[in-house]
């Protein structure tokens, strides 16, 4: 049950972007690093490793481009892995040198032209999704970025965060469809449509509005907003662990799981972990990230690992890493 927030109404950061990941901690991770892709592209993400494919749910270039996937929830609450996973899709974006919608327009047919594990790549192939893209430039008259895109293959696309469109924002209650995202300075998804968006998608926007509002009056600096990020946001935790404890299975377990934006060890159920499947004994927010481009051009990447091992008894402590990328800034 990932979830991201991102805003652009901060006048010092034209984009923050704050996320969880949710997964179970069986599941081998590698932290976030740079690596050249075979076509010269730099890229900073984590991968997953569980899967031969190497995928990543979220990654920048140094060039400024941002990916950052979600699963889709089934209408069912049944988890759907597909047979190619959907972690494939970031790098696909981040690796390419198309425009964005040439990369849109294109990609079933460049899928069509991989194979992995001797299956033919395409979308139809991979789980549901959400996927937000975009190339973080910063526009020279409002300040703030141009715009992402968002799509979705249970849903629709769209755009998200057009600055020219900012002032006229209609209000949350007039926001009807895919189309209204457009509009909003601050942005949430979780692994619903993302313009149906779950109850801690709603606390994550309110809590980051609080949060840029309370920053800006009382002069936060760059480390104390980037910690109140992680400690008043990413580690909010409104987990109602005793209606949790009495549901029957897992899959109603999961649907408390829509109500927090931090989500504390959950046991499973399961003794040992299932190689097939990378289920093990819990359940929760592994890694919390948070990206902020700075109005002088540099984007910050900040990523919390939180939980590595399946054994709660093992002592761990929380791996920090920052990075930050120059980008160019209008003049």
């Amino acid at each position: 049950m990932c979830i991201l927030i991102s805003t652009t109404e901060h006048p010092d950061y034209p984009f923050l972007l704050l996320s969880n990941r949710d997964e179970y901690y069986a599941r081998p991770t590698k932290g976030a690093h740079f690596r050249t892709l075979e076509n010269g592209t730099q890229i900073l993400a984590p991968l997953d490793l569980a899967r031969t494919e190497h995928g990543t749910w979220i990654g920048v270039t140094t060039s400024g481009k941002i990916a950052v996937l979600v699963n889709y929830r089934e209408e069912d609450n049944t988890p759907e892995l597909g047979e190619i996973s959907r972690g494939i899709l970031p790098l696909d974006y981040l690796s390419s040198i198309s425009s964005d919608e040439d990369w849109y327009q294109n990609l079933e047919n460049e899928l069509a032209k991989k194979s992995i594990r001797d299956t033919k790549v395409s979308l139809r192939k991979i789980g549901g999704f959400s996927l937000l893209y975009g190339k973080l430039d910063i526009n020279h008259n409002t300040g703030k970025i141009n715009h992402l895109n968002i799509l979705s293959n249970r849903g629709d696309r769209g755009r998200v965060h057009d600055s020219m469109l900012a002032g006229a924002c209609p209000t949350d209650e007039e926001l009807k469809s895919h189309e209204d995202v457009a509009y909003q300075t601050t942005f949430g998804l979780s692994n619903s449509l993302f313009y149906k968006p779950w109850q801690k998608v709603d606390i994550g926007k309110s809590r980051l509005e609080e949060l840029v509002s309370k920053s800006i009056v009382e002069n936060y600096t760059h480390d104390e907003l980037i910690q109140h990020c992680f400690d008043d946001i990413l580690s909010y935790n409104t987990f109602d662990a005793e209606a949790a404890d009495k549901a029957q299975t897992l899959e109603d377990k999961f649907l408390e799981l829509r109500k927090s934006i931090f989500i504390p060890p959950l046991k499973t159920g399961v003794s040992k972990p299932l190689k097939s499947s990378f289920v093990g004994s819990y359940y929760g927010t592994r890694t919390q990230t948070v990206i902020a481009l700075h109005k002088s051009g540099v984007l910050h990447y900040y990523e919390h690992d939180i939980h590595d091992s399946d054994e709660l008894s093992k002592e761990f402590k929380v791996k920090k890493q920052h990075f930050q990328i120059p980008l160019s800034v209008p003049q």
